[in-house]
């Protein structure tokens, strides 16, 4: 018997994607930001040639479509957020790909059904590509050069543009960027929902978790406390000192040095494992520092709960530790400005991890409201950090004498 067919989901406009879009934009309306929207289409075709390279050159052919994926749609945000800013419509943008390609196919021009959708410009070229017309070195070329040739027009070239003409000249270039995916064996419509998740994750119109706490439904001995304050005191010098770390009154861990020649403050790290159980629920450090492991779920226990877990965990603080020291310890960092790249790298380290779930943008705050507090204990050589997970915050306190 065959498997029961699954259901497509239903065709993804262009304006669907475009108004998804423009929830993270975080541009005004003007020639400057239209610069750095063509600036950044350009950049996204250039880093999709350059990462397609590294994966041809190491022959990882899986790697270069997940790599075109992501690139393509990047571009595709680029792109139809600078036709929102030209005042092209996106039912405009998606007529005028569809016309490029009849004409290029040889096809009769009749105009599409409306609203425009994804499907439709995949369906016209799917026809194409068995027959191997689609070279994608050749097609990464022109993608390229016209990338190039939006990146070097000014603001005023495109604003005297007469509407038909810019909305032709856009439906050019997204015909290009449809012909490019084909040539990945990508639909572009998959393109663009993989990048509303995207940009979903990053740059969401409302930030709230979404998912219950990862130990919701154990016993309580068996979940992270959801309030409580943990005094970071600091003996000894700067320079040559340790930190203790106090939790109702019981000294909990080990002492901890910055472990390095260099005198960096690592010895504060612990506030990290915090926020990220403020902002995440999930620390496999704090779980096994408080001996919160999840022992009756064998496999949680061993996998969510375990060594390997924890150095993940610890992996992650020290690397975004070594990346924050040369920023200043982000303390000019925006929420929302956060290198993305960065944010990524950690997606891949936790990968099939229950911490998978969480979204980048709580990975931000975690990491952003990790070193704020991170640079109070710094500056006041120790203090109490008040952990709220239930309402995901993280409050500091600073040292008294008598807590000393």
């Amino acid at each position: 018997m065959a498997p029961a067919a699954v259901p497509r989901p239903t065709p993804l406009t262009l304006a669907q994607y475009t108004l998804k879009a423009r929830e993270s934009l975080r541009f005004k309306d003007d020639s400057d930001s239209l610069e750095i929207i063509r600036f950044g289409y350009f950049g996204e075709v250039g880093g999709l040639l350059s990462s397609v390279k590294k994966a041809g050159r190491d022959q990882l052919q899986q790697a270069q479509s997940e790599v075109a994926a992501e690139e393509l749609g990047d571009a595709l945000w680029y792109l139809a957020i600078a036709a929102h800013l030209l005042k092209i419509t996106p039912d405009e943008l998606g007529e005028a790909c569809i016309r490029v390609l009849r004409i290029q196919f040889g096809e009769s021009d009749k105009l599409p059904a409306i609203p425009v959708s994804f499907r439709q410009i995949d369906g016209l070229i799917d026809t194409r590509r068995e027959d191997g017309t689609i070279h994608r070195s050749i097609q990464m070329g022109k993608l390229a050069n016209s990338a190039g040739v939006l990146a070097e027009m000014s603001h005023g070239s495109l604003e005297v543009m007469a509407p038909p003409q810019r909305g032709s000249y856009f439906g050019k270039l997204l015909s290009e960027l449809a012909l490019t995916c084909a040539s990945f064996n990508l639909l572009l419509e998959d393109v663009a929902r993989y990048n509303l998740e995207k940009t979903a994750s990053r740059w969401p119109a409302e930030k709230k978790r979404e998912i219950e706490l990862f130990d919701a439904d154990f016993p309580e001995h068996e979940q992270l406390p959801r309030q409580f304050d943990i005094e970071f005191i600091e003996r000894g010098t700067p320079e040559q000192g340790y930190v203790v770390q106090r939790l109702w009154g019981v000294y909990i861990g080990d002492r901890l040095t910055d472990n390095s020649n260099e005198v960096d403050n690592y010895r504060f790290h612990d506030v990290f494992h915090l926020a990220y159980a403020a902002y995440l629920g999930w620390s496999p450090v704090l779980r096994a520092l408080l001996k919160r492991k999840r022992k009756s779920a064998p496999r949680k226990d061993e996998n969510e709960d375990g060594a390997r877990a924890m150095i993940i965990e610890e992996g992650i603080a020290t690397w975004i530790f070594d990346h924050a020291k040369k920023r200043e310890c982000y303390e000019n960092i925006e929420p929302g400005s956060l290198d993305y790249g960065l944010l990524k790298q950690i997606q891949s380290m936790v990968r099939g991890y229950e911490v998978d779930q969480c979204k980048l943008w709580q990975w931000e705050f975690a990491i952003l409201d990790g070193f704020r507090v991170f640079r109070l204990l710094r500056e006041h050589r120790g203090g109490t950090v008040k952990v709220d997970i239930t309402n995901s915050s993280l409050t500091f306190e600073p040292p008294s004498e008598t807590k000393k």
